[in-house]
């Protein structure tokens, strides 16, 4: 008897943290994570808000695993890296115009992930998770396609570097009443995304054919 209700509150804890982790996900979705206040998510849960720190401690842990399974919903995005039909660059392409197409429907998302990279790093089981959800050795599989490296830190340094050029293009091409073809403040016109994405890896990778 004993046994049983604990099973029964064991499963009620794992739907509860579900819902509210769902609840997050979804006022992330139409707020972004500036709006995705404590309050909020609990209204949104129907929950309150004692339950929302007991099941997660804090708002940062909270954000934290919405993030994630936010990007462990990518799989449409990952899907272009073992895509048969083409080959490893214009997987790579496919991939990075993806995500970035999805992460435009997370307002916060870009940034959030880097407000996390310290945390991830200091901890061996953060940087596991982290490396799972994010496909990271799948990324490696296409980068070793295309150039030919096999040892892991300059693979990891190709990753970072190609990261950082896809999200800096669209942070630029999000900014404020500022559409494709259209000058930004500083004078100059950027192409779009996708063609900026095009660019990026033609010419990151043009000594490999």
């Amino acid at each position: 008897m004993t046994h049983d209700r604990t099973q029964t509150e064991s499963t009620v804890d794992k739907d509860t943290k579900q819902i509210i982790l769902e609840a997050t996900v979804e006022l992330i979705r139409e707020e972004g994570f500036g709006c995705a206040t404590l309050r909020k998510i609990a209204s949104r849960a129907n929950t309150n808000l004692a339950l929302v720190n007991y099941y997660f401690g804090s708002k940062d842990q909270l954000l934290s695993d919405a993030m994630r399974m936010l990007i462990s919903t990518f799989d449409e995005v990952f899907a272009a890296l073992e895509d048969p039909a083409m080959g490893p660059k214009e997987r790579l392409k496919h991939f990075f115009v993806a995500l970035l197409g999805k992460v435009q429907q997370y307002p916060g998302l870009v940034r959030k992930m880097m407000d996390q990279t310290q945390h991830i790093i200091g901890s061996h089981t953060e940087y596991s998770r982290y490396w799972k959800v994010m496909r990271v050795q799948q990324m490696h599989a296409v980068l070793t396609e295309i150039t030919g490296e096999t040892e892991e830190s300059r693979l990891s340094t190709m990753l970072v570097q190609l990261y950082g050029a896809a999200i800096f293009s669209l942070t630029l091409s999000s900014c404020p009443n500022t559409d494709e073809g259209e000058k930004l403040p500083l004078g100059f016109t950027l192409l779009s995304v996708t063609e900026q994405i095009d660019e990026l890896i033609e010419r990151y990778f043009y000594q490999y054919k």
